[in-house]
């Protein structure tokens, strides 16, 4: 709401939460998923800073997770993930959208890219569950919806 600098650095954030989240599930090992299931110490967060990167992290992702998901990561990661890091550290691009505006096709883009990584943690929720009738119903629901959604689901 009258915040689209707020909003742009949040899909970062957003991406990011995905990706680690298909990381933990596909690539981790459990030493690096019991670090990040600490109680919160100042032991624990330094730990935790010495797993992987977003970088690191998306290559590893990339060799082992379903196509269905890494097609949608990958181009994220190769269209919108360096130009948001703009906004999450107050460079060039909200800079000149405080000066120029914010175009409304840029605005109905980063909400379809939302949705889509929202529907890709969905699915993700629904293959931890085992049930192949949730995974069927969230690609239904995608692909009623295609026209607020970046790109049409992979098999």
């Amino acid at each position: 709401m009258d915040a689209p600098n707020s909003a742009s650095a949040v899909l970062r954030l957003q991406y990011e939460a995905l990706l680690r989240a298909a990381w933990l599930v596909y690539v981790a090992n459990p030493a690096q998923i019991s670090k990040l299931g600490q109680d919160l110490t100042q032991k624990a967060e330094l730990a935790a800073k010495n797993l992987p990167g977003a970088s690191e992290m998306l290559a590893k992702v990339l060799e082992a997770a379903p196509q269905g998901l890494t097609a949608h990561l990958a181009e994220f990661n190769q269209y919108s993930r360096h130009a948001l890091n703009s906004y999450v550290h107050s460079g060039i691009h909200p800079l000149r959208r405080v000066r120029e505006g914010f175009p409304e096709e840029m605005a109905l883009q980063l909400i379809r890219i939302s949705n889509g990584l929202m529907h890709m943690a969905y699915r993700m929720l629904a293959t931890l569950t085992g049930s192949q009738r949730r995974m069927n119903k969230v690609t239904g629901l995608y692909e009623q919806f295609t026209d607020c959604c970046p790109m049409k689901p992979a098999a």
